[in-house]
């Protein structure tokens, strides 16, 4: 039988994760529900649809936990992921081609900055896995550090791009945001797994979840249709 000192630390992590999901339930559903209302959706599909499969799969995979074996979990969280990083990928191409359009189509400067962020992106990815920990007792995602760092250089040309609007430069600088912490994150994690520190490493997976809920409220009060962003 656990004791008193052991049962509250349990109520309290369990607490606040039921807290956090909460909280990114609500903010990810006034999102998902935004960006029909104000007519995003219809220019954005691919970036609408990532809003609602993170919407699904963070109801799913919380209200199924503890009622399903582990290692049936674990396949479907393995299975979701997959799905996310083509979801992903998909949103990286729709916010390239909402560039390429804004900046005069596909010129030959647009295709050599194109090849140049995807080398630059692939290069970043493996210049900063090899700076993690050799034997980090956790596995290193670089699929999500190579849409980390793909994201950080579209941002980047977005702001360049002087035609492109303000809702391409809004979402690709929330992703931008988020893969500089996931980033980081990763590092701190790795690091705290090798030192067996878990109170660290907790932190840095809170960290992510509440850098994540920043870039969705950023997302929230920042999309708007161009009528809107005009009537400002």
């Amino acid at each position: 039988m656990h004791s008193l000192a052991n049962f509250i630390p349990q109520l309290t992590q369990s607490t606040i994760n039921t807290l956090v999901w909460i909280v990114s339930l609500a903010l990810q559903l006034a999102l998902f529900s935004a960006l029909f209302a104000r007519n995003i959706a219809r220019r954005f599909p691919i970036f609408t649809s990532l809003i609602g499969f993170y919407l699904l799969r963070s109801a799913i995979l919380f209200l199924i936990f503890g009622h399903v074996g582990p290692a049936a979990y674990h396949t479907l969280y393995n299975d979701l992921t997959l799905l996310d990083l083509l979801i992903q990928t998909a949103v990286a191409v729709e916010i390239l081609i909402h560039l390429v359009h804004a900046g005069g189509g596909w010129t030959r400067s647009n295709v050599l900055i194109t090849i140049a962020i995807v080398c630059v992106a692939t290069a970043a990815t493996a210049l900063t896995t090899t700076l993690l920990p050799a034997h980090a007792p956790i596995p290193v995602d670089r699929t999500q550090f190579f849409f980390s760092f793909l994201m950080l250089f579209l941002f980047a040309w977005a702001l360049r791009v002087t035609a492109a609007s303000n809702l391409v430069r809004h979402i690709a600088g929330g992703f931008a945001l988020y893969g500089i912490v996931n980033v980081g994150a990763n590092f701190g994690r790795a690091y705290a797994a090798i030192q067996n520190n878990v109170p660290l490493y907790a932190t840095w997976s809170y960290t992510l979840a509440a850098i994540y809920l920043v870039v969705v409220l950023f997302w929230l009060f920042t999309l708007r249709s161009e009528r809107d962003a005009d009537a400002v």
